[in-house]
């Protein structure tokens, strides 16, 4: 396992049977400087060091998680073993649906405060980055011959980008309190929960004007946040634009959570409600999945494989408050569609996250990518 050091000093140890190296950045006080005002992603590592973690362990084959991190440019120099990414987002799409309908940069920049302004960290300053992040990863997907994905979206953005390289389906196994507890339908109170963080793209705007619309036509619930405070820059921005405030209308942000606290907050949910401009397989929903809460996701990305509409949950459209109003409204009571619902998310969440599944497709995945590699460099 390779990570990134918090000082400048390259370490080894070993801890049940696992290496970890930590490698350090080479940063000047010009270059770190540089990065936080350009919000330039530029990265430099001792090139020396990561062949000298090739020598030590001697692997078969490296996994990278994601393009968009500093080793993401390093191991296109590894020529001595294959190298296979393993996508996670995919900035390269992200960053055109960062900002909502009716958002852009400039008004962004002009609804942050003055300290985030000052300290160059609005969202508008985290969307340049991002900007710059996808057009680094854009150039490392013509250099990597082998993927590692498990939606259609991905394997399609994949093909688009590096044509020539293979790919290879591989599920992601989720965190273990998820998969002990089953969601039960109890018929009382209407509540919403989400789980997300703080970017733009993940659908705040569509949360607060779905709730003014339930609000609007008297329906009792309420809708709670995990993963984000009340005072985080998204919340007040996204408020100052739509002249609306989540508290009135019953949106509450509960802040970072254990998984269990997650866990316990979903089972006594009405609904999970993911609302992402753009995302590929959101844990957050393939956890609620797991554990059967009935989930309403948007059609974006690889969202549409982890969810088969009106079978393992509830589709809508992108941005489109009205629809998925109607549908929390017109559901919310309907306890045999609910169940049903329930059992059938539980059990393809069940099958997708499959401990041993997982091992399986990765097992074969990498002795086909070692073979692979063998012939093409002999």
């Amino acid at each position: 396992m390779v990570y990134i050091a918090k000082d400048n000093h390259y370490k080894k140890y070993i801890c049940n049977n696992i290496s970890y190296y930590a490698i350090p950045l080479k940063q000047s006080t010009f270059l770190k400087y540089y990065r936080y005002i350009t919000r330039t992603p530029v990265f430099s590592f001792d090139y020396s060091i990561i062949n000298s973690v090739i020598k030590d362990f001697t692997p078969d084959i490296v996994q990278l998680f994601g393009m968009e991190t500093p080793f993401g440019g390093v191991l296109t120099e590894i020529t001595s073993v294959p190298v296979v990414v393993h996508i996670q987002g995919i900035c390269t799409a992200y960053y055109e649906k960062w900002f909502p309908m009716g958002f852009s940069p400039k008004r962004v920049w002009w609804k942050s405060s003055l300290l985030d302004k000052l300290r160059l960290s609005t969202l508008t300053h985290q969307y340049e980055r991002f900007y710059n992040l996808s057009k680094m990863e854009r150039a490392y997907f013509k250099n990597y011959n082998y993927y590692l994905g498990r939606t259609r979206w991905d394997y399609s953005v994949s093909r688009l980008l590096s044509p020539g390289s293979k790919y290879y389906v591989c599920d992601e196994l989720l965190r273990a309190e998820f998969y002990n507890k089953k969601w039960v339908y109890n018929g009382g109170k209407l509540i919403i929960s989400s789980v997300t963080n703080g970017e733009l793209y993940k659908g705040f705007d569509t949360i607060l004007r779905t709730s003014h619309l339930l609000a609007g036509i008297g329906v009792e619930f309420e809708w709670n946040i995990y993963g984000l405070s009340a005072d985080s820059a998204v919340v007040k921005i996204v408020e100052s634009c739509l002249q609306l405030k989540y508290m009135e209308n019953h949106v509450h942000f509960c802040g970072k959570k254990s998984a269990q606290e997650i866990v316990d907050s979903l089972l006594n949910s009405t609904f999970y409600v993911h609302v992402s401009h753009i995302d590929n397989s959101p844990n957050a929903l393939c956890e609620a999945m797991l554990l059967g809460v009935p989930s309403i996701a948007t059609y974006v990305g690889g969202i549409p494989s982890i969810i088969i509409d009106k079978v393992t949950g509830y589709l809508v459209p992108d941005s489109e408050p009205y629809s998925l109003a109607f549908l929390i409204k017109s559901l919310y009571k309907s306890e045999d569609a609910l169940k049903e619902i329930s059992d059938m998310a539980h059990l393809s969440a069940l099958q997708r996250h499959d401990e041993n599944n997982i091992l399986d497709q990765l097992q074969k995945a990498y002795n086909d990518i070692i073979s692979d590699f063998s012939k093409c460099r002999f």
